[in-house]
Parts: C-alpha cells; structure tokens; sequence
C-alpha cells in the first residue's frame, strides 16, 4: 500500500515541479539553481527517475501562491488512494 502512495506523490511533485518551472519560465538548469540542486538531479526529478527529497519539496510548496490549498488537495488524492487500496484488500479476503 505505501508503495503506492510513494509512486502517486512522487508523480505529484514531479507535475509541481514541471507546472512551476513552466510558470516561471525557466530552464532546467535555473530551476535546478532555484531549488539548491544539482542539473542532474533536478533533471531526474522531471523524468521520474527519482522523488523530490524534503527540502525540495519544501522549496516547490514555497513556489506557490496558496501551498496549504495544494497540500490539501494532496491530501485528499492520499486518502482516496487509502480507500481505494482498503477496499481492494477487502474484494480480497472475501474471495
């Protein structure tokens, strides 16, 4: 189950940081500057090679013009993951 939720945020930050560099109209390499990281590392992030480590998430959600609207609507994508994957581990056992 958590690796689902890992998977799903993972994709989250990966659009946030695409959509925001978008806005901001940069270049990977200004992004990766702006968010005290390397052009690989920021390029990795884009690709979906890896996740964004905390700081970068934090500078991301700093980004934005209203941060607790998207996290909470993260978190309302999270607990609609957890009640998907609940109700699958039902249709389970009652098979």
């Amino acid at each position: 189950m958590r690796h689902n939720i890992e998977k799903a945020l993972k994709e989250e930050l990966r659009t946030l940081a695409l959509t925001l560099r978008d806005r901001l109209n940069l270049t990977q390499s200004k992004m990766a500057e702006k968010l005290i990281m390397t052009d690989r590392s920021y390029s990795d992030i884009e690709t979906g090679e890896n996740m964004c480590g905390t700081l970068t998430t934090i500078l991301l959600l700093a980004e934005l013009d209203d941060p607790k609207t998207y996290l909470q609507e993260l978190k309302g994508k999270i607990d609609a993951l957890l009640e998907e994957e609940k109700a699958k581990e039902t249709d389970i056992q009652l098979v």
